[in-house]
């Protein structure tokens, strides 16, 4: 059977896994990828479909949608297709009831008229992409949602500390024929090289990172926001941010798709945002049923701050927001890909993390690099109101050390990803490589 892709370059199947932290990065890795000619199928889920809507406007020709229903599991409430609304503890279940897809996904290439040439999965969730891949005779690409330094600190202690998953991180590792990071090397590339040479014995390892969001395609309604509920409009929005006269002035508070902040939490954050006296946007997540107790803006606040803040509940153009010339820091959980974006848009860091990979990113922001500021660590911590307020009236202020270390990095990663930079060649050497295994 003849593999390859029928209108285009090598075609490529891809196998993100259900969690809108791991499924984005990987939609932007295919976006670069296409857009070096080669073509792409990717494996979603009905309710994971919207996500896929973006690249799908822009690359209409050379990328198809493979939607599978997501498989049962007597663990996993009904309807849930995803970790967006579920606590971490479900994660193990998730990712035993997706790797059921291995069947479906069998029948479905053996049946293509010109199936894919190699598989670009998710490195540490969908380890049974590899049995998949090896009973296909195609090699299989983990792409890391975490950084090196982070995959490098799990490899020396022997264990996930994100998951109750224990050796599947190194399972999809090592049998993985190659790893993508969405890093890049002028940060990671030591960590790089010590997991090359100390664990997987191979060079395949292609540093692509910061990824570069998919740009909604001209004269196109689908996007991310259209199915995803917000309380402000996008240009709204960027218009609260347009009238502000000072740059570098405004705190952006977002804890990504996982976190929920407690009640005393929220209240911690509000009285630290009312008393600091800064300008701010305050992304809070929508809780996914009315019987949660969780995410619950204290009464009065928003009209307190009014003119001052904005709250946004739902939806948030995160990636404008940090882009914008009136953000000067962010209030973030540290997971990579917000700490990506934070790096990207030039703003001060201030940390803090929660579960999983949050605290080897913070430990390497603040402690190695002293591009960010530690406020509190823990899941459960309520902060000091009072000293947090103190921490982000300080935070834009332009003299702070970390501020200008924040820029130095800021421009490491842009001019990684510039045409002729680390993470750019690297992208043109993946794409290269997967064209030739089409011949």
């Amino acid at each position: 059977m003849e593999r390859g892709h029928g209108k285009g370059g090598a075609h490529i199947l891809i196998i993100p896994f259900p969690a809108g932290g791991h499924l984005l990065p990987h939609l932007d890795l295919t976006n670069q990828l296409l857009l070096r000619g080669l073509t792409a199928t990717v494996v979603v889920t009905p309710k994971m479909l919207h996500y896929v809507n973006p690249i799908l406007s822009l690359h209409s020709s050379n990328i198809q949608p493979l939607v599978l229903p997501f498989p049962t599991h007597s663990a996993i409430p009904v309807g849930v297709e995803n970790m967006e609304n579920v606590p971490l503890h479900f994660l193990p279940h998730i990712v035993t009831a997706f790797s059921k897809l291995h069947n479906p996904l069998v029948e479905w290439f053996r049946s293509h008229p010109s199936p894919p040439v190699a598989i670009i999965t998710d490195l540490f969730f969908c380890c049974w992409v590899n049995k998949l891949a090896s009973h296909l005779n195609i090699p299989n690409i983990g792409l890391s949602a975490l950084n090196a330094n982070t995959v490098s600190s799990w490899f020396i202690n022997g264990k996930d500390p994100a998951a109750s998953l224990p050796g599947e991180i190194f399972i999809g590792c090592m049998q993985s024929w190659g790893i993508i990071f969405n890093t890049f090397r002028e940060l990671d590339g030591e960590k790089m090289n010590f997991i090359k040479e100390d664990f997987i014995k191979h060079d395949r390892l292609w540093a692509v990172g910061p990824l570069p969001r998919i740009n909604k395609a001209p004269n196109t309604v689908h996007s991310e926001k259209d199915q995803i509920p917000s309380s402000i409009p996008h240009d709204q929005v960027i218009a609260w941010l347009d009238s502000c006269d000072v740059d570098k002035s405004v705190v952006y508070v977002g804890f990504g798709t996982q976190i929920n902040l407690s009640n005393e939490q929220m209240e911690a954050v509000a009285c630290a945002l009312e008393t600091s006296g800064v300008r701010f946007i305050w992304t809070v997540k929508i809780p996914s049923n009315r019987d949660d107790q969780s995410l619950v803006i204290p009464k009065g606040f928003e009209d307190r701050v009014a003119g001052r803040g904005l709250v946004i509940k739902g939806w948030a153009p995160q990636v404008a927001i940090l882009g914008h010339r009136a953000v000067g820091s962010y209030l973030t959980h540290c997971g990579w890909n917000s700490t990506l974006e934070g790096i990207l848009g030039g703003v001060l860091l201030l940390a803090w993390p929660m579960q999983a990979d949050h605290f080897n990113n913070t430990k390497l922001l603040v402690d190695e690099l002293g591009a960010a500021i530690k406020v509190c660590e823990g899941l459960e911590t309520v902060p000091d109101a009072t000293k947090l307020a103190q921490i982000l009236a300080d935070s834009v202020k332009t003299a702070r050390p970390e501020r200008i270390q924040a820029m130095k990095l800021q421009r490491s990663a842009v001019d990684a990803i510039k045409e002729g930079g680390s993470s750019y060649k690297s992208l043109d050497v993946l794409a290269e490589e997967l064209s030739c295994l089409s011949t």
